[in-house]
């Protein structure tokens, strides 16, 4: 059984809908991504507002560096941070 990739987090949006952007974006470039959002809250799975805890996007290992360069406006317009 081989192993999948190595994910390191690329950044801490601090909402649902700029992880989804950024998301978009490195998929669009053929950057593998996963986002993780641990917070439902009163409105469901499915709200995309601000997040008290942030939301999580992560990388394959090794491709941080080429996936920050273009999530970075969008951490810079929408809040958030770098990992």
């Amino acid at each position: 059984m081989s192993e999948g990739p190595r994910w390191e987090k690329l950044a801490v949006f601090a909402a649902s809908y700029a992880a989804e952007l950024a998301r978009q974006r490195l998929e669009a470039e053929g950057i593998p991504v996963a986002v993780l959002n641990d917070q439902t809250g009163i409105f469901g799975p499915g709200f995309m507002g601000t997040s008290a805890i942030g939301v999580t996007v992560l990388v394959p290992a090794g491709r941080t560096e080429e996936a920050m360069e273009l999530v970075e406006d969008l951490l810079e317009t929408f809040g958030g941070g770098a990992a």
